[in-house]
């Protein structure tokens, strides 16, 4: 699935949440939050550049914010070979 960089800024959940925790054999909660912080970065930075509008990074970075907790809790329960799914 391609998506734009700006389709990307509510696709962030979709990203962090699910498929990086299942698809990439080295996430672990600190991978989660290293992330997000890597995202946030490149986010900044299409804001400041003109690429995406900086309500935009604001939404970027208050899901961030609300969702991080979660998805470094679900990345640890996948992880965990005796969590029952």
């Amino acid at each position: 699935m391609n998506i734009t960089m700006e389709e990307g800024v509510t696709t962030l959940g979709d990203f962090l949440g699910d498929y990086f925790i299942r698809k990439c054999m080295w996430s672990s909660p600190s991978t989660v939050k290293t992330t997000t912080a890597s995202l946030k970065k490149f986010y900044k930075s299409m804001a400041k550049h003109g690429k995406i509008e900086k309500k935009d990074y604001d939404y970027v970075c208050r899901d961030i914010k609300e969702s991080m907790e979660y998805w470094q809790e679900s990345c640890k329960s996948y992880n965990n070979p005796y969590f029952p799914f």
